[in-house]
C-alpha cells in the first residue's frame, strides 16, 4: 500500500495544507483562510480555535479530493508562522488571543530587556537584539499589563506548540520556533535562564524542545475522529515557516538560498555556522536541520502589498476576474506589464506595517513617490512590484556585507507564481532567480517532506534537493540595470529622509 504524508501550513491569513507522496509529488491541495485582527494600533492578533477549524476542514477536505484512504496517511507535520504568544492554563486552555508576529505593541518593554542586557551580551546569547515585534517583548509585556491572565498561564506557547497540543496531548516545541523567541541560549541550544531571571519568567513556562524531524506523539482519538484519520497516526514536530518554506524550497544545502514571497517575505541563506550579525534586522536561527542554521532577514509586506491596493482601489480588476474565472493577482500582472520597468518614475515604498530588514523600524510606513497627472494606474501597479524588489536587494546588499553573495536564490511563496514579479526581482537585484515547481506550496510542502523524514520513508535532508524541482529561471536583463539602479537609489534615500516623519506620526 502507497505511504502518504500530510503537511500543514498556518500561515498569517491563510492554511495550506497538502497530501504528499515520497517522491514529492502533490497530490491534493486545499486552503482555509481566516481573521487576523487588529484591536489597536500596532497590534495583530487571533483566535486559536481558528487554526484548528482550519486543520479540521483542510484535512477532510484532502481526504475527500484524493480519495487516499486514511490508513495510507502514515504521518503529518506542521509548517506555522512563529513569534507568537498564547498563554493556556492548567488544562491548556487559551486564556486569550494569540499575540502574532505581526503586532508591535511591545517596543517600551523591548527597551528595557536591551538596556539590562546590552547590545553585545544579547547577541552573544541569544542572537538578536528584541524589538516591539519579538515574543520575549511581548511576552514582558503580557506579564506587565495583563497580571491576571498572566497569574493563571502555565505554559506560553507559539502556534505549532498548541496545535501539537490538540493532537497529540503534548507540550513540545522545535529549536526552529524556540530560537526566535528571544528567550533561547543560542550557544547552549536550551531555554535562557539569564532571560527568564531578567524578566521574571522561569523557563518552566516554555515547552520542551525537541528537533523538527522527531516523533513527538500520535493522533489521539478524539483528534483522529475530528480529522477523519486513523488514531495512531504519527506526528513529527514540524517547524517554523521560515524554516519549513526552505526545506519545500529545495536549498537546503550550506550556503543556498531562497527567496519567499507569501504576505510576507524574506531570503533566507543556509549555513554551516552561526553568524553573529544583527545589524539590518538579519539574524541566524536554528534551521529545520540540526547540522545547519539559517540566516533569515524578512521584510514584514510582500504580497500583503498587492493584497492591500487589490482590496483598497482594484474594484475594476476583481470584477474582471470573476468574469473571466481567472486570480486577480493574473489580471493584476497583466496590467502592471503593460508599463515598462520604472512604472514612470513612481517608487513604491512596502513599508505598510513596519520592517523588520532591511531597515529594522517599527514606525515606517508605505507610500507611492513621484506621482503625477501624467502617471496612470498601470504604473502605480507595476511601481508595487519593484517596490518590493527594490526591499530584496536592500536585504541582499546587508548579506554582502558579511561575504555572503548569492548567485541565484530558490524563489516559493504565492507572489512566486507570477512570473513578471520574479523578472522584475531579477533584473533590480542582478541575481538568477528560480522558480521552483508549486512555488505556493513551499512550506506545506516542507512540513510534508519533514513528515516522511519523522518516519524515515525520505532519508535526511539531504535528499531534498533531488525532490524539489525547478519550474522555470529568470536571469537579469542587461537592458534595466541602469533604470533600475537609479530608482534603487532613489529608493534608499527616501527612508532617510522620511524616517523621522514616520516616527513622529506613528509613535503615539
Amino acid at each position: 500500500m502507497t505511504s502518504y504524508f500530510l503537511g500543514h501550513d498556518i500561515g498569517t491569513g491563510e492554511h495550506k495544507a497538502v497530501i504528499m507522496d515520497c517522491e514529492g509529488n502533490i497530490l491534493a491541495v486545499s486552503t482555509r483562510k481566516y481573521v487576523t485582527y487588529y484591536p489597536k494600533l500596532g497590534w495583530a492578533e487571533q483566535k486559536p480555535e481558528d487554526w484548528w477549524k482550519t486543520i479540521i476542514g483542510t484535512t477532510r477536505e484532502l481526504l475527500k479530493e484524493s480519495k487516499i484512504n486514511p490508513s495510507q496517511i502514515k504521518s503529518l507535520s506542521f509548517s506555522t508562522h512563529m513569534v507568537g504568544v498564547l498563554p493556556v492554563d492548567k488544562n491548556i486552555k487559551p486564556l486569550r488571543h494569540a499575540i502574532i508576529w505581526l503586532d508591535s505593541r511591545a517596543e517600551e518593554e523591548a527597551d528595557e530587556i536591551l538596556g539590562k542586557f546590552g547590545v553585545e551580551n544579547l547577541l552573544n546569547l541569544v542572537g538578536g537584539l528584541p524589538g516591539g515585534k519579538d515574543a520575549v517583548s511581548k511576552i514582558l509585556w503580557l506579564k506587565k499589563n495583563e497580571p491576571e491572565t498572566y497569574r493563571k498561564t502555565y505554559k506560553i506557547l507559539d502556534v505549532k506548540d498548541y496545535l501539537i497540543y490538540l493532537l497529540t496531548g503534548k507540550i513540545v516545541t522545535d529549536y526552529s520556533c524556540a530560537s526566535v523567541r528571544g528567550t533561547f541560549n543560542m550557544g547552549k541550544r536550551v531555554w535562557s535562564e539569564e532571560i527568564a531571571e531578567a524578566i521574571g519568567v522561569p523557563v518552566s513556562k516554555y515547552p520542551e524542545i525537541k528537533e523538527s524531524t522527531e516523533t513527538v506523539g500520535t493522533l489521539t482519538r478524539e483528534a483522529a475522529e475530528k480529522l477523519g484519520l486513523k488514531e495512531g497516526t504519527v506526528v513529527v514536530n514540524g517547524t517554523g515557516d521560515v524554516t519549513a518554506a526552505c526545506v519545500g524550497s529545495g536549498a537546503v544545502e550550506r550556503n543556498r538560498s531562497h527567496l519567499y514571497l507569501g504576505s510576507s517575505g524574506w531570503v533566507g541563506v543556509i549555513l554551516g555556522n552561526r553568524l553573529m550579525y544583527a545589524d539590518r534586522g538579519m539574524g541566524t536561527i536554528c534551521s529545520a536541520d540540526p547540522e545547519n542554521w539559517l540566516l533569515v532577514a524578512e521584510t514584514e509586506s510582500a504580497g500583503a502589498c498587492l493584497k492591500w491596493f487589490i482590496e483598497q482601489f482594484g474594484l475594476e480588476e476583481r470584477v474582471e476576474a470573476e468574469k473571466r474565472g481567472v486570480s486577480v493577482y493574473k489580471v493584476f500582472d497583466e496590467k502592471a506589464a503593460k508599463t515598462m520597468p520604472g512604472s514612470g518614475k513612481v517608487i513604491f515604498l512596502p513599508w505598510l506595517y513596519g520592517e523588520r530588514s532591511p531597515i529594522p523600524d517599527i514606525y515606517a510606513r508605505g507610500g507611492f513617490l513621484n506621482i503625477s497627472l501624467s502617471n496612470r494606474k498601470e504604473e502605480l501597479m507595476r511601481s508595487i512590484l519593484e517596490g518590493v524588489a527594490f526591499n530584496f536587494k536592500w536585504i541582499i546588499e546587508g548579506l554582502s556585507e558579511v561575504n555572503i553573495e548569492p548567485k541565484e536564490l530558490n524563489a516559493v511563496g504565492g507572489g512566486a507564481l507570477s512570473d513578471l514579479w520574479l523578472q522584475i526581482i531579477a533584473d533590480v537585484t542582478g541575481k538568477e532567480i528560480k522558480k521552483m515547481v508549486d512555488p505556493q506550496q513551499a512550506s506545506s510542502r516542507g512540513a510534508a517532506l519533514i513528515a516522511a523524514m519523522g518516519i524515515n520513508a525520505i532519508k535526511g535532508f539531504n535528499e531534498v534537493a533531488k525532490i524539489v524541482k525547478t519550474e522555470k529561471i529568470f536571469k537579469p536583463r542587461e537592458e534595466y540595470i541602469e533604470t533600475y539602479e537609479n530608482l534603487y537609489e532613489n529608493f534608499k534615500e527616501s527612508y532617510e529622509g522620511l524616517s523621522e516623519i514616520f516616527t513622529a506620526l506613528n509613535s503615539e
